[in-house]
């Protein structure tokens, strides 16, 4: 879309005013083509046949302009019986067509102002039922499929639209909830034998220590294949975990966990010689689940320290956003990363070209827990390549955070 498209739609006013607008504008319209027509009728079809009549407080003197065949007309119009002066004093056709045409006018601006009122009210209650559904469906685009219009009334076309609705939303629920109750199971089955594989390969490592190297090499490697699929089951669970656990939030000091997950990579990046900067705001405290927080920030410390380059950087800041809301950003130096990559990065299993290959130690699920937490939190995770190589993740928070001093 163009901007000038976009900066068109942003003009646009809300569907409530534009009806509220239409409405009223059809009124106005169709009682301004009534004025006319009336006038029009009053003004070229009657004959009138008026006396002329004196001012008030003056004699009268009035003759009849009644043309032929007509009787002679009073001459008091205008003139009450007690011979005070009319409120509304009608002389000629020049006076009757004139107060009509002022009546009119009044009359329409008093009506535009009503109608607009009644169809403002009108509208919103037409258009309530939209708005529960553009709140089920902003819902529903954070990950939660719980929740349901409900709308009840006759058969029209918007209720069809809000059961459709309910109807799609059951079974984006069901289909969600039963891909994670099958990567859960899955795991679990996969877990155990995984589990007795590599116990049975370390006892038979033991007993071939005096064998042929060959034997001791092909076990070797066994146990590390092995141990890449334990890691791996352990991650999709991780994954499962994470979609379906509700956050136990309490206040957690963003800064302290940033400084473990800091800690814990510091060994694998110091043997790399990769600098950690760290850059604090100033005792960041949010209401998160501390457990899920931890395994987040460390999956993102471990992932710009194994996707990078010997001698390289990574650079961690927590700080505050113009609404006071938290934010942690990750950078780290690296190959250079293509955008359409980096947007599947929270794919499960997704690697992507420019990344670096750590023998398998990577399983192509870390980003996508981090995602996963995140939306359980309602944040926002942010990914975008460095023009210099590497990537920035940006970890947003949605609730304001406390500072401490």
């Amino acid at each position: 879309m163009t901007e000038e498209g976009s900066a068109r739609r942003r003009r646009r006013l809300p569907a409530r005013a534009r009806l509220t607008l239409t409405s009223s504008a059809l009124v106005t319209a169709a009682g301004a083509v009534m004025v006319v027509v009336i006038y029009a009728f009053m003004r070229f079809v009657p004959t009138y046949a008026l006396a002329t009549v004196a001012e008030p407080g003056q004699a009268s003197t009035a003759t009849s302009t009644a043309p032929p065949g007509v009787g002679s007309l009073p001459d008091t119009i205008g003139v009450t019986l007690d011979g005070a002066p009319a409120a509304l004093l009608i002389r000629d056709q020049a006076d009757i067509l004139s107060t009509l045409l002022v009546a009119s006018v009044v009359i329409l601006v008093l009506l535009a102002g009503v109608t607009s009122w009644v169809s403002w009210i009108i509208a919103g209650r037409i258009l309530r039922p939209l708005q529960e559904i553009t709140e089920a469906a902003q819902r529903a685009a954070s990950g939660s499929f719980d929740h349901r219009v409900g709308l009840d009334g006759p058969p029209d076309e918007i209720t069809e639209l809000a059961r459709t609705f309910d109807d799609m939303l059951g079974r984006l629920d069901r289909s969600f909830h039963a891909y994670q109750r099958f990567a859960a199971n899955a795991s679990h089955e996969l877990r155990t034998p995984l589990a007795t594989m590599q116990a049975m390969l370390d006892v038979a490592a033991h007993g071939a220590a005096a064998g042929a190297p060959g034997t001791r090499e092909l076990l070797a490697k066994l146990r590390q294949t092995n141990d890449r699929s334990v890691r791996t089951v352990d991650a999709i669970l991780d994954l499962a975990d994470a979609g379906q656990t509700e956050p136990d939030r309490r206040a957690t000091d963003l800064e302290e966990i940033v400084a473990d997950a800091i800690d814990e990579v510091r060994p694998i990046a110091s043997a790399r010689r990769i600098a950690i900067e760290n850059h604090r705001a100033g005792g960041t405290i949010v209401s998160a689940d501390g457990r899920m927080l931890e395994h987040a920030v460390g999956n993102l410390l471990r992932n710009a320290v194994r996707h990078n380059v010997d001698g390289g950087r990574v650079s961690v800041t927590v700080g505050r956003a113009e609404d006071a809301s938290p934010v942690l950003v990750v950078e780290n130096t690296g190959a250079s990363l293509a955008e359409t990559d980096v947007a599947r990065f929270t794919e499960p299993f997704f690697r992507g070209s420019g990344r670096i290959d750590d023998g398998g130690a990577s399983r192509g699920l870390g980003l996508a827990i981090v995602e996963a937490i995140a939306e359980a939190h309602g944040a926002a995770l942010e990914l975008e390549p460095r023009a210099d190589g590497g990537l920035r993740v940006v970890l947003r928070f949605v609730e304001p955070a406390v500072v401490t001093a």
